[in-house]
């Protein structure tokens, strides 16, 4: 009766991480962009050395080169709206950063990559990365950006061909 209970046992808790464990998150995302708030205080130098995150970067790149559509960029967007509303930043002033990124473009291969609520030399700001396309839905060339708050005035800025 033992070994039966703790088979049981067992096979429901495999059965449950089999079914639990899938690639895609609810949002049918494969990949999601980077979405932090911390205390990091970038300098100029920092910014240069840190950016762009080649992690995210080349995450993102990799799964959704070939495999992009508005739909899936809306997704990703919807995701970070989400993950930036926990922290309790101004919807309004994201979605701000979203439009001058240029990450809301019709028409435009582009991506959201990075986002991190921080500061840059001492000022409140957004650190924002996308990636662009190459002409087709193939992605590896970035920008990055250091925007302050509350005017997204661009502090710094790193873009590759």
């Amino acid at each position: 009766m033992k070994k039966l209970i703790a088979f049981d046992s067992l096979l429901f808790l495999f059965l449950l991480f089999v079914l639990g464990c899938t690639t895609e998150s609810e949002d049918n995302i494969t990949s999601g962009p980077v979405v932090k708030k911390t205390l990091v205080n970038y300098t100029h130098e920092t910014f240069r050395t840190s950016f762009p995150d080649t992690s995210s970067l080349h995450n993102i790149s990799k799964t959704y080169s070939n495999n992009y559509s508005e739909d899936k960029r809306n997704q990703l967007l919807d995701y970070m709206r989400r993950e930036v509303s926990k922290f309790g930043e101004d919807p309004n002033v994201f979605e701000n950063v979203l439009s001058r990124t240029g990450c809301k473009l019709t028409g435009e291969y582009v991506l959201p990559t990075y986002a991190e609520r921080a500061k840059y030399e001492n000022q409140e700001a957004w650190i924002f990365q996308i990636t662009v396309g190459l002409g087709e839905p193939v992605f590896g060339r970035c920008k990055c950006y250091a925007l302050s708050l509350p005017n997204l005035d661009t502090l710094a800025y790193i873009g590759t061909r």
